[in-house]
């Protein structure tokens, strides 16, 4: 059966906008849907996902959603891809890992004892992050105290990776 972008239920196609506007993936934003890849992607292509997405960007508070998505994959996140890359063999073909999801990585680098060093993001500090934003959204604190916080953690992130 052939599905047609504008024979989808009005909020399934919002909750599809959503979804490509937080993950910028119209494959990733089809399958947190529930709906086909194919479809997903014919759905991204259409003018009123597009005007949605318009509109999504010039709206503050849905960036704030976006970045707590951010935040939330930081602090939540799985890390079996970047696991399976610093376990894999020396010899292994590592283009394999072309689609790995290494989001919550920091820094790797391959290390002269023949192995691979990986640095996550500080979860405890997204977990942070998150409740100052959180905060932010329900409005108990003024956005520009988010964006200092947020501006300090990531400098302080900066300097404890170079250790």
């Amino acid at each position: 059966m052939k599905i047609f972008p504008n024979k989808i239920p009005p909020e399934t196609v919002e909750r599809f906008c959503l979804n490509l506007f937080v993950c910028s993936s119209p494959i990733e934003a089809a399958r947190r849907t529930g709906i086909e890849e194919s479809v997903g992607i014919k759905l991204s292509l259409s003018r009123r996902v597009q005007r949605r997405l318009a509109k999504y960007h010039r709206s503050h508070e849905l960036t704030l959603y976006k970045a707590r998505a951010g935040l939330e994959r930081l602090a939540f996140g799985r890390i079996n891809d970047a696991a399976e890359l610093a376990l894999s063999g020396e010899e292994e073909n590592f283009s394999r890992y072309d689609g790995a999801d290494l989001f919550n990585v920091s820094e790797l680098k391959r290390v002269k004892g023949g192995g691979v060093e990986i640095k996550f993001f500080d979860r405890l500090k997204a977990i942070e992050q998150l409740i100052a934003l959180d905060e932010v959204i329900r409005g108990n604190t003024s956005n520009d105290e988010f964006i200092r916080a947020f501006e300090q953690a990531v400098t302080e992130g900066g300097e404890q990776g170079d250790e």
